[in-house]
């Protein structure tokens, strides 16, 4: 099983090596067949970097764009790629030492299973002092509907965490590079149209959380989120009675994040009062609303509590 190996890359010069030596530190390095690091014009010393491992290992393989935009750079990857199976990896990510060895031994399995993804480690401290597992949402147990559970609730996928077949691309098409947000979970969704998609219950890889990345408010990526849902139901119209179950629960994923990471109790109250008027029975806006109304310090605590709690009984 030989896999190819796209990393994007712009202006990563202080993470670029450390995402690079986790490919190289892989269990199953002998697997690997060709590694692709887009370096989409980076103005650092990026360029530099990467000039310099190429001289050391000669399986990666460096190309360099002007600024296309993540969608773009993985499509040329993608359309270079030799190998059965491509992983994806962004340039301020990186990986433990059996990621692909977990995820490859999935494949043999079932030829039905097209992507496989897990959970990751959220940090922001340069030594991942501070790393939180995040359990990711599996949608095994969904044998005929996982389009459907997807749709409404996205996993998410971590596109760091991921590998796919070759064949998949040639199946659903390559990135959608008109989107400048959620071009992978627009992915994803015509990935889970033709193909299984499998979670792997391991955190093998680390996802740095960095100030001005566009996910750090999620209210941004709104737009982009409603354009994927609108794309999924115009290619499958039986979506469209989900649409109100999507949007709300995309709403108390933002009022979550502003209650939480940006502690904005009025505007977390907002968006989950949103939520409710699209779908009245959603127990976690409820929640919400009743968190919003109380101290803040009882009500982190609080949910940080149950968080940790289902956590631990999802690992058992």
């Amino acid at each position: 099983m030989d896999v190819s190996v796209v990393i994007t890359c712009y202006n990563e010069e202080s993470y670029i090596e450390q995402c690079f030596n986790s490919v190289v530190d892989q269990s199953v390095y002998q697997d690997i067949k060709e590694i692709f690091i887009i370096d989409d014009g980076s103005t650092d010393s990026s360029p530099q970097i990467l000039n310099n491992l190429k001289l050391k290992f000669n399986k990666l393989k460096v190309i360099t764009t002007e600024g296309l935009g993540q969608s773009a750079a993985r499509n040329i990857a993608i359309k270079l790629c030799k190998s059965e199976f491509i992983a994806f990896l962004d340039a301020d990510d990186y990986w433990t030492k059996y990621k692909l060895k977990n995820q490859l031994e999935v494949f043999k399995n079932n030829s039905s299973i097209g992507l496989v993804y897990g959970d990751f480690w959220d940090f922001k401290n340069s030594d991942a002092s501070d790393a939180t597992c995040i359990s990711v949402r599996s949608l095994n147990r969904y044998h005929t509907n996982q389009l459907i559970e997807y749709f409404i609730t996205d996993a998410p996928i971590i596109p760091s965490t991921t590998i796919c077949r070759k064949k998949v691309f040639d199946t659903v098409g390559l990135f959608n590079e008109q989107l400048k947000t959620n071009e992978d979970n627009e992915m994803y969704l015509r990935i889970a149209e033709k193909w299984r998609l499998f979670h792997v219950n391991n955190a093998d890889c680390y996802k740095r959380r960095k100030e001005g990345q566009i996910t750090h408010r999620l209210e941004k990526l709104l737009n982009d989120q409603n354009k994927v849902g609108a794309i999924a139901i115009s290619r499958n119209p039986y979506l469209k009675k989900f649409a109100k179950k999507r949007e709300s629960f995309r709403n108390v994923k933002i009022a979550i994040d502003c209650f939480i990471r940006h502690k904005e109790k009025k505007k977390a109250f907002v968006y989950a009062v949103k939520a409710l008027k699209l779908n009245p029975f959603s127990f976690r806006a409820w929640a919400l609303i009743v968190m919003a109304l109380m101290p803040y310090e009882i009500t982190l605590k609080m949910y940080n509590s149950i968080k940790n709690i289902f956590h631990r009984l999802k690992k058992k």
